[in-house]
């Protein structure tokens, strides 16, 4: 099953139990901490955004590879972006709740009540499998950056390599040194 299909399904879940065991007029008491769980991620994703692309000697790397490393920087961007959206459409529903009030909501039709509880219960499904994907893509990123980083690190350590033992052919060269055949083996009896 896709990642994707997984998220789908924790959505359902979470709108399906929230809808049917958890009222609305309930959750009044979890939508301050809810809101401020919202507001930390916020401030993750604002400060993962500010970081941009990472400072790496971007010439050194394979141009193929630098390309993908820029290319996926720039999805998990985008998919920045997506969370704040998300995060920031629920915290403005919580507090818009709260600035209508509990006992307002009572007196809505319970079905409204439970749709509603259910649309938040699989929005904050949402929120939370967002952001563990995009920790998840980071870490992919990371990685993705390690493998260019010892590349590139491989890479100057060989030509070092290379040019160390040039060197040495080269000294041994000039010092006109002769092949000397080596001695004929005779069997022993």
């Amino acid at each position: 099953m896709t990642l994707r299909r997984w998220t789908i399904l924790a959505i359902l879940i979470a709108a399906v139990t929230f809808g049917g065991a958890v009222e609305l007029p309930r959750l009044f008491v979890a939508f301050q901490p809810m809101t401020v769980a919202l507001s930390i991620m916020v401030a993750g994703v604002l400060v993962r955004l500010n970081r941009g692309m990472p400072t790496l000697d971007w010439k050194s790397l394979e141009p193929e590879g630098r390309r993908k490393l820029t290319s996926q920087i720039v999805i998990l961007s985008k998919e920045y972006l997506s969370i704040l959206g998300i995060n920031a459409g629920l915290a403005i529903v919580l507090v818009a709740f709260l600035v209508i009030g509990k006992p307002a909501v009572m007196t809505w039709p319970d079905i409204v009540s439970r749709v509603v509880s259910g649309l938040i219960g699989g929005a904050t499904a949402l929120a939370i499998a967002r952001m563990g994907y995009v920790v998840w893509r980071d870490y992919d990123i990371v990685k993705l950056q390690k493998l260019l980083i010892d590349a590139s690190g491989d890479k100057e350590f060989q030509e070092k390599q290379d040019e160390a033992a040039a060197e040495k052919v080269e000294h041994m060269k000039s010092a006109s040194l002769r092949r000397v055949e080596p001695p004929s083996l005779k069997d022993w009896h």
